[in-house]
């Protein structure tokens, strides 16, 4: 047998049994799974280091790539935090592009069982992600630093946008992506730049906040050029941040801030499966967000997994 095949099809049923949970309610309390998400593909031994910290984000616009629209990267910077742009089995496990390249850089504690030889490796021609791409060898190797030139060239039109695409559909057998999405995603590939000494940065409330707030926003862009597909991929990329808040608000004296996160998730799904997502509805969701639950949120983080102390009982009790 090969060496990844058992812990592969292992994980392919816990995730999918995941996954079939997260249909039925996409919001679940961390009480009640016994984990977060982030813990699925992280090194045992660097959970706290994952959970509290991240590389920096260090973003410029790449001149050489021509003129960028308004918002393209801050668009692209959520879809590379949405899992359903991958689809497939990465969509199911709630893994996004960020999860192996945390603000487009190297995640050196990504471990997944049957995908990694050790943190910071994968194997993308395992048959997890897509049987069509499976290789039959386990071939893991480092998880690369987009911000560090690679093997293929940013500057010329259209390479990085094929590459992307192929991405999608080929490595994680994923749905034929919109060609607003693709544009968007490589305007944010592209914008991504090296920080300096290494530098990171605290996982916060306040930092998830606003991806969820960047996501609508994006989202509400793309519905008003009527980019549907777009629009209702970036919908779903703000449910997946509501989410990740709620695993990190455990206990029965949080029970009424998941219970007010289920139910803005729930108020974003009609508008995400509509033929024409509105613009007015999602900056009305947004707006109602801002006013009442994003402080409300905020309000809460010292009793929250965002904060050290409060994350150092909880993981010692798993």
């Amino acid at each position: 047998m090969d060496p990844g095949e058992r812990p592969i099809r292992f994980l392919i049923a816990a995730q999918l049994a995941l996954g079939a949970a997260l249909a039925v309610a996409p919001l679940a309390q961390a009480g009640e799974r016994g984990t977060l998400s982030a813990l699925t593909w992280t090194d045992p031994a660097a959970a706290r280091a994952v959970l509290l910290r991240q590389p920096a984000a260090c973003e410029a616009p790449d001149r050489d790539a021509g003129q960028i629209e308004a918002g393209q990267i801050d668009t692209g910077r959520a879809l590379f935090n949405t899992p359903q742009l991958l689809g497939g089995q990465a969509a199911r496990a709630a893994i996004s592009c960020a999860s192996c390249h945390a603000n487009g850089r190297r995640s050196a504690h990504f471990q997944l069982d049957g995908i990694s030889a050790g943190p910071g490796t994968a194997d993308v021609s395992a048959g997890f992600f897509s049987v069509a791409r499976d290789d039959g060898r386990f071939d893991p190797k480092p998880i690369p630093d987009l911000a560090v030139p690679g093997k293929i060239a940013r500057s010329e039109p259209g390479v990085l946008e094929a590459f992307l695409r192929t991405l999608i559909v080929g490595e994680f057998a994923g749905h034929e992506p919109p060609p607003a999405a693709i544009s968007a995603l490589a305007a944010y590939v592209r914008a991504i730049r090296p920080c300096p000494n290494d530098a990171d940065q605290p996982q916060t409330m306040a930092r998830q906040i606003e991806l969820v707030r960047a996501a609508v926003r994006a989202a509400a862009g793309m519905a008003a050029r009527g980019e549907p597909e777009t629009a209702a991929l970036l919908i779903s990329g703000a449910r997946h941040q509501l989410g990740l808040i709620d695993e990190r608000l455990p206990g029965a004296d949080l029970a009424a801030e998941r219970a007010a996160l289920l139910a803005a998730s729930r108020a974003l799904q009609p508008v995400a499966g509509a033929e024409s997502p509105s613009p007015q509805q999602l900056r009305g969701w947004l707006a109602g967000f801002d006013r009442k639950l994003a402080p409300r949120l905020k309000a809460r983080e010292a009793r929250s997994l965002y904060r050290a102390e409060v994350l150092e009982r909880w993981l010692a009790r798993r």
